[in-house]
């Protein structure tokens, strides 16, 4: 399981790292003023959806383990919501997603974690990621002109 939650985060930031310039490159004319909000959302979003925040919820909840991982995903993706320049009506969601990761980061802290409480704290940063996602999707659908799904879990 392990292999497989790290090479999702290793697809994961790869294809963040080869969306956004092409998102860039190709998602801008001068008249598109959030051009650049646009690649800075899918690269985060495609980042979250591949960080493997599932895997970590039922790793901990289900198996009863803390995978080795999870405590870097959990920063990791922190840190990728706060740095990125999200549209006005994600922010918030944004900053609830961050302050969530933070917790199950902080949960996950030290040698022997508290398994109930990294356990709340994985299935609310599982569950808050879903939402997210489909918040931000939703807004590249619109982007896109694209009618996208009801919803996306």
């Amino acid at each position: 399981m392990l292999r497989t939650s790290a090479a999702r985060l290793l697809v994961a930031g790869l294809a963040a790292l080869l969306i956004l310039p092409l998102a860039a490159a190709c998602g801008g004319s001068d008249d598109d003023e959030h051009a650049g909000d646009t690649a800075a959302v899918l690269a985060a979003v495609t980042f979250l959806d591949g960080a493997g925040y599932h895997d970590i919820d039922d790793a901990i909840n289900k198996d009863r383990t803390v995978p080795a991982t999870a405590r870097t995903a959990a920063l990791k993706g922190q840190a990728v919501v706060k740095a990125t320049a999200w549209p006005a009506e994600l922010q918030p969601k944004a900053d609830a997603l961050a302050g969530i990761l933070g917790d199950l980061a902080a949960a996950l802290e030290g040698d022997s974690p508290d398994l109930a409480k990294a356990g709340a704290a994985a299935k609310k940063a599982h569950d808050a990621q879903h939402e997210f996602s489909d918040a931000a999707w939703g807004w590249l659908y619109e982007k896109a002109g694209v009618k996208g799904p009801a919803h996306g879990h």
